[in-house]
This record gives structure tokens, sequence and C-alpha cells, in this order.
């Protein structure tokens, strides 16, 4: 079996060129920025990463890139397709004997999909795979919520080392700490819910979109809490929350990836049919990752920025004059 991993994971996005093919070199600069930021995983193939769009090819290149241009540094989780246990065993073949340290199993897609099709599936699968195993419960695409007492059967199975939960229902998150056994690892995977999880919830750690942009603001916050630095905790914390709310601008991942391109990290648009953002949501992003101190403002900004706290200081100063 590979590695497990405590603190933050990001399911990173795939870089394509302008003619929407696989960008391995972009990718390989991704991949070096996360880890020179101190990530703890990297999961590629992931429901940011636009497993849905790539074809076997294009996944096993993904699978062998990120393998090559990691070199061991930190663990690696393959996302798993969702749409047939033939395609979803194939890949999971394919990403262990490449010498993968896990696989991310996402819920089907299936409209009519029932709870106990769900648990079956997820026992199934991982009674066929030879890798560790993460589940994700996710309520908003998969339309069901596994429940405490479900997940903690789920735990038991062959394989499976941890969950990745993404119900927005902060109670859960300690409630399913507390109810698997000990060595079953729990990851938060809604950005919002990262601090108050880190804190309260009794997880190893996140898996979360805004990794690939904060890698190292969410690093440092897991470490400010473990190593009780509640100030900068807190700051931290306060940073996040408007960028977390910036990065569901537009169609999923569009905002991630046009974060990345502003950072430098270029990793392109993202694959059709999904549009890039519009010019009003990017500035707004654009503001925001500047708020966030992720990026520095123009100097013509810096100069209104500063003609206008000059004018607010006049404002001030004739107030009390006149008081």
């Amino acid at each position: 079996m590979g590695k497990k991993f405590k603190g933050i994971g990001c399911p990173c996005v795939t870089p394509f060129d302008e003619e929407e093919s696989l960008d391995l070199a972009k990718l390989r600069e991704l991949v070096d920025f996360l880890i020179n930021s101190e990530i703890n995983a990297i999961i590629p193939a992931s429901n940011c990463g636009e497993s849905y769009s790539l074809t076997d090819i294009e996944y096993h290149q993904l699978i062998d890139t990120v393998i090559d241009q990691v070199n061991n540094d930190v663990p690696i989780y393959v996302g798993l397709p969702t749409e047939s246990n033939t395609h979803i065993l194939s890949i999971a073949k394919y990403a262990t004997e490449a010498g993968v340290d896990g696989l991310v199993l996402y819920p089907p897609r299936i409209p009519s999909l029932t709870i106990q099709e769900l648990v079956t599936h997820f026992e199934f699968i991982s009674s066929k795979v030879d890798s560790n195993l993460l589940v994700v419960n996710d309520p908003d695409h998969c339309k069901l919520d596994l429940s405490v007492e479900l997940i903690s059967k789920i735990s038991k199975f062959d394989n499976v080392v941890g969950l990745v939960e993404l119900s927005s229902v902060f109670k859960k998150i300690p409630q399913i700490s507390a109810q698997v056994s000990d060595g079953f690892l729990v990851y938060t995977g809604r950005g919002l819910l990262v601090p108050q999880a880190i804190k309260e919830g009794g997880v190893e750690g996140a898996i979360v979109p805004s990794a690939n942009v904060v890698p190292n603001l969410l690093c440092e916050l897991y470490e400010a809490y473990n190593v009780e630095v509640k100030d900068r905790f807190e700051e931290i914390q306060t940073m996040l929350i408007p960028l977390e709310i910036g990065l569901k601008l537009g169609s999923f991942p569009a905002a991630i990836k046009a974060s990345l391109n502003m950072l430098g990290v270029n990793v392109g648009n993202p694959r059709s049919p999904i549009s890039s953002l519009s010019e009003k949501d990017l500035e707004k992003l654009r503001n925001i990752l500047i708020g966030a101190g992720c990026i520095r403002p123009t100097i013509t900004e810096e100069e209104t920025e500063s003609t206008n706290s000059g004018k607010e200081s006049k404002k001030d100063s004739a107030k009390k004059k006149t008081t």
C-alpha cells in the first residue's frame, strides 16, 4: 500500500493549451508550484481537474507525468472516473501499477441511484482495487447524502482508508470523526469549512480546490492550529473567506484556473463547454486576490488607492476642525 497523508491535499486542475489539448509541460510547472508551496498531497484527475473530459490516453499521460514530476516528494491520489465500473477499474489498475499511493472514488452521478446502491457500489470497487482508497460523499452532485452510520460501515470495506466529506453541514464532520475507527482519515472537501473542521471537526486535513491557488496559506493554517498559533490561525481564516467565495465565480473550475493564470502559473482555460470568466468576474476575482495578498496591485491602482486615502484623510481633518 502507498503512503497516507495528513494536512492539505490539492485536487489539482488539468492544464490545457489554446487548442484544448493536454499541456503536460504546464502540468509539470503546476506540480512544482504546489510542492514548493509545501502541499501535503496531490490529487490529479479530480472533478476540479475536469476528469470527465479526459480520454483514457490523456488519463494515462496525466498519471505518468504527475508521478514523474512529484518524484516521491508527496503522496499522489488519483481521482477515478464515475460513469462505469469497467472504466473505473481500468483506470484504477493503470494508476496502481504506475505507482500512485491511492485512489479517490466519487459517487456515480445517476439520478435514480439509491443509498443502498451507492453503498454497494463503494463496496464492490473497494474489493476490486489493490490500493488505498478515499471515498467521497458528495450530496450536491450525487443527490444522496451518506449518513454517519453508513460512512462508519463503508470505513470497514477493503482498502478504504478515508473519506472526503463534501456535505455543507458542519456538525456532521465531528460526528463522523468520532464514529470511525482510529486510523481512518477524514477530510473536509468544503473550502469555507476548512478552518472550523481543522479546529473542531477532528479531521486529518482538507482536500479543497482552493489549494490550487493558496496552498501555502492552507498549509500554514493547518500548521498554525497544530502548533497553537491562535492569532495567525484567525488571521488566515479571515483572509480565506472572501477568497473561497470568489473562487465560485463562473462555472467550476473557471475561477480556479483564472486565479492560477493571474498568479503566473499558467494552466490555460477550462475545456469546452465550460467558459472562461467574463471580464466583470475577472476583475472581481483580481480584486479578491489583491485583498488576500496573492497578487500585487498595479502602480496605477496603488496611486489611485493612495489618492483616495489622502482624500479621506483631508475629509477627516476638515470634520475635526469643524467640530
